[in-house]
């Protein structure tokens, strides 16, 4: 489908808070173990035949770029398409605090219009779904629409706040109008951050763009335009997730312990999720190790209780140590007979021995990478 480019937003909300860490563009946060949240984007794209995929980047990308590398494991190393990073280069401190997304913005719009592509499909990068994108471009081509936005019905409430875009859409599914969820309640139509359209419609709402993000897309510039361009929705029925927050990165990766949600997610329609490989060993369990209704990524050592909780590569939970309701991510130390509930660590956090850090279901707390508690 060389007449089809992807276009990810690494990082839809850098004017935001994102998923509590500064060191990393969002979308290579962990989720359910092993896997980054871009690989899910990366993954419906292959599995979409479209292989000539950009990624725009905001600050702190280094750990994405390293993830992705050259594209192999979704066979996206190869000669024509494949990846292409557009990072944003260092600017004058006198410029906009937008400036950072600029650049990369605009160098992936010319060079978009140098291709052959016909259509262009945005993507929000932090969103978590399995979806072949080709029942979503017929349906584009066959309601001669402009745009094509995909979303899911979903529940929001009042706190869903200004980062969940929901769109009203009429009898014959034309989005009628764009907005955010805040102060709303109920069903309602959440995008999924997924847009499908002609190259020259792209290029149309982005120029002249002096920062955009995925929320800034949906709501600054493709909300004023609905009234002259045919925006249509198309709906996604199976599982989907947006990681914007810490509490929505928690909550999300406890709901893969939910063996029917992850199969959903992981195995929908028989499509695969792609990772990078990593040499690391299995995980290795002691003596006296208890592990209930958990996941365990390669490379951990276990060696006390995990309970309830997701466990990404290279932890270590010591003997007598009691890890339940937690989402602990990349070399996380929990030493002997500490006790954590409720918490969610970045990569690198030691907690010492003897600690004792409970969290609350509705408020999981967070502790920074590279920290020692």
């Amino acid at each position: 489908m060389s007449k089809y480019t992807a276009l990810c937003l690494s990082d839809p909300h850098p004017d935001h808070v994102n998923d509590g860490s500064s060191e990393r563009t969002l979308s290579a946060a962990r989720f359910a173990g092993r896997y980054r949240l871009v690989d899910f984007m990366l993954s419906n794209m292959v599995n979409s035949g479209i292989t000539d995929i950009g990624i725009i980047l905001n600050s702190h990308y280094q750990s994405l770029i390293a993830h992705i590398g050259m594209g192999k494991e979704w066979d996206l190393a190869r000669k024509a398409g494949g990846i292409t990073f557009f990072p944003p280069y260092m600017t004058d401190a006198r410029d906009s605090e937008y400036s950072a997304i600029d650049g990369p913005l605009q160098r992936a719009a010319r060079a978009l219009r140098g291709t052959k592509s016909e259509y262009v499909i945005l993507v929000n990068g932090s969103a978590v779904y399995n979806m072949d994108y080709r029942p979503a471009i017929e349906a584009h081509k066959e309601n001669g629409a402009d745009v094509t936005a995909v979303y899911a019905k979903k529940e929001v409430n009042k706190d869903a706040g200004e980062q969940t875009v929901v769109f009203d859409i009429t009898e014959d599914n034309r989005v009628r109008s764009i907005k955010t969820a805040s102060r709303l309640s109920g069903t309602a139509n959440v995008s999924l951050g997924a847009y499908i359209m002609p190259k020259h419609i792209f290029l149309q709402l982005v120029t002249g763009v002096k920062y955009c993000g995925m929320l800034r897309f949906s709501c600054e510039r493709l909300a004023p335009a609905v009234s002259r361009l045919k925006v249509m929705g198309y709906e996604f029925t199976g599982y989907s997730a947006q990681i914007s927050s810490v509490e929505t990165d928690f909550r999300h990766n406890m709901e893969m312990l939910d063996s029917e949600k992850r199969a959903a997610l992981f195995d929908y329609e028989g499509r695969r999720i792609f990772t990078s490989r990593r040499d690391s060993l299995p995980a290795k369990y002691g003596k006296a190790a208890r592990v209930e209704n958990s996941l365990v990524a390669d490379g951990c050592q276990i060696e006390g209780t995990v309970i309830n909780s997701v466990i990404c590569r290279n932890v270590r939970i010591g003997p007598g140590a009691v890890v339940e309701n937690c989402v602990l991510k990349d070399s996380t130390v929990i030493q002997q007979n500490a006790k954590l509930d409720w918490m969610i660590t970045d990569r690198g956090v030691i907690v010492s021995a003897g600690r004792n850090l409970i969290g609350a279901p509705t408020y999981p707390v967070f502790i920074e990478s590279e920290r020692i508690i």
